[in-house]
């Protein structure tokens, strides 16, 4: 099997709008899904590198931080809480490490149950401590035990499985390889949820790709999937799709998800194949990019979206994922993509301008803020808007609402323009990126919201003066004002307008 050999038949993938998914997605009933797996502690040290070890030819990293991050089944609990799962995780943890301790502890603060993980005497929880430089690995440590677990522990963790197993409910099998995940224990879920009239996923992996017999999708990247192929005497030349249809005939599998790095996502089973380009965002980390993808197609199918759209999910979700450092649980909000589904410039909702700003900041972006009327634009406007932009990278412009215009005394009859159409004229000018709008007397509320990186404010004003300066600068922001063009103002163009009247009406 080669490059060429995958499939691009996209039928059907992108019937709807990703905003129109998560829309659906949102709109459903909260689901109850058992992840199930080797739980890990992900461990980050954060530190610089200025010289070599006298002792060896080794670099020397002066310790700066420490970050802890749920790896393994544990994060694919967390991705999936995130989306809006009730999730209860099963797994096994050492009884008296303080790394199943902490990972107890950060289960329980996201609000997943955390009562199935069975601590034992006689291994450790699997911990992988990574050094980190400049947002490079430079080493990585791992604690684990690999191998089957004692009978005792089996059985514990068969019971806490049980009681929490109910009518309908996905079971995610998260197997890594380290001894929790034995083909009895995939054996009695297989025959379990089927009974409940629910579904199993699992994220493999090798040697024995046998054991997941009966499962109902199964999730390999790529490197696993020619694994399978080889467990199972296909041989290497045949293309992914037919492969994949045979081992879904071996199996009974209602699918595969094969994940194909930087190519995307294949779906194949008996019947049918679909692929999804990858979607390509700048990449910090690939560190649990195959557990959001997992999390993510589980959500997807539980809550009978098609197989396409299915795809389109997770592959936005991965991209998402990557593009942060460490581990990272994904919102269904971060997978609306303001490149690739343009949205409008104009928000009355702030979270969702929060989630476009914290996205830009990761790409290491200046925000800057202005606030204003805008009642009738003038060039004294623009003067304005241009300087700011020149601030920074990203130009966020906060409009009063109409009430808010008419509390501040402007005068009768303004605002002479209705917010809609503020923010519209306002949005079409190029240096701005985001109009936003807010109906309180001043916009400190909205500036701490968003946590600006400038300020900028038009006239006269002396910075101290300046509504939610002192948050901007005690977070390491500036202030800036700017001088207003002389003669230009709303309220003197809407006296030279009554005076020009008046003139009119005098002559007739």
């Amino acid at each position: 099997m080669n490059n060429q050999d995958i499939k691009t038949n996209n039928v059907g993938l992108y019937g709807l709008k990703m905003k129109q998914i998560v829309s659906y997605l949102k709109s459903c009933s909260t689901k109850e899904i058992v992840v199930l797996g080797d739980v890990m502690l992900d461990e980050y040290w954060f530190g610089s590198v200025s010289r070599v070890s006298p002792e060896a030819p080794v670099p020397v990293l002066k310790q700066e931080s420490k970050e802890w991050c749920l790896g393994g089944a544990a994060n694919v609990a967390a991705n999936c809480k995130h989306i809006g799962f009730n999730v209860s995780l099963v797994g096994v943890v050492g009884a008296s490490d303080s790394a199943g301790a902490r990972l107890a502890s950060m289960v329980r603060e996201i609000g997943i149950d955390g009562s199935g993980l069975i601590k034992s005497e006689q291994r450790v929880t699997t911990c992988k401590k990574r050094m980190m430089v400049k947002g490079h690995q430079l080493l990585r440590v791992d604690q684990e035990v690999v191998s089957p677990l004692l009978a005792e522990e089996q059985h514990a963790l068969r019971a806490a499985l049980n009681a929490r197993l109910c009518p309908g409910v996905t079971v995610l099998i998260s197997d890594y390889a380290k001894g929790v995940v034995t083909r009895e224990l995939i054996e009695y879920v297989v025959q379990r949820v089927a009974e409940l009239g629910g579904m199993v996923l699992v994220d493999p992996k090798g040697p024995d790709f046998s054991k997941y017999l009966g499962v109902d999708y199964i999730k390999p990247n790529i490197h696993e999937f020619k694994q399978m192929m080889r467990f199972f005497d296909i041989a290497d030349h045949e293309p992914l799709e037919v492969a994949g249809r045979v081992l879904c005939a071996k199996l009974g599998l209602k699918g595969l998800f094969v994940t194909l790095g930087e190519q995307g996502i294949q779906f194949v089973n008996e019947q049918t194949s679909l692929y999804c380009p990858v979607f390509k965002r700048e990449v910090f980390d690939l560190t649990g990019a195959g557990d959001t993808v997992f999390a993510f197609l589980a959500f997807s199918l539980s809550n009978g979206l098609p197989i396409g759209q299915c795809l389109q999910v997770a592959n936005r979700a991965a991209a998402v994922a990557v593009s942060h450092l460490k581990t990272y649980a994904v919102s269904l909000d971060e997978l609306i993509d303001r490149e690739a589904d343009p949205i409008e410039k104009v928000f009355s909702d702030w979270t969702r301008l929060k989630i476009e700003i914290d996205w830009i900041r990761r790409g290491k972006k200046r925000v800057v803020f202005t606030n204003g009327c805008f009642d009738i634009l003038h060039s004294g406007h623009i003067h304005l808007l241009k300087e700011a932009k020149r601030l920074g990278d990203i130009l966020v412009v906060a409009l009063n609402t109409d009430e808010s215009v008419r509390r501040l005394g402007k005068g009768p009859g303004r605002p002479i323009n209705q917010l809609a159409e503020r923010a519209a004229l306002v949005a079409a000018l190029g240096m701005v990126d985001f109009v936003v709008s807010f109906d309180q007397d001043t916009p400190r509320e909205l500036i701490e919201y968003l946590n600006p990186d400038v300020l900028v404010k038009g006239g006269d004003y002396k910075i101290e003066t300046i509504v939610g300066h002192d948050y901007v600068t005690a977070l390491g922001g500036s202030v800036k004002v700017i001088d207003y063009v002389p003669g230009r103002s709303t309220t003197t163009i809407v006296k030279n307008m009554e005076t020009a009247q008046k003139g009119r009406e005098t002559t007739v």
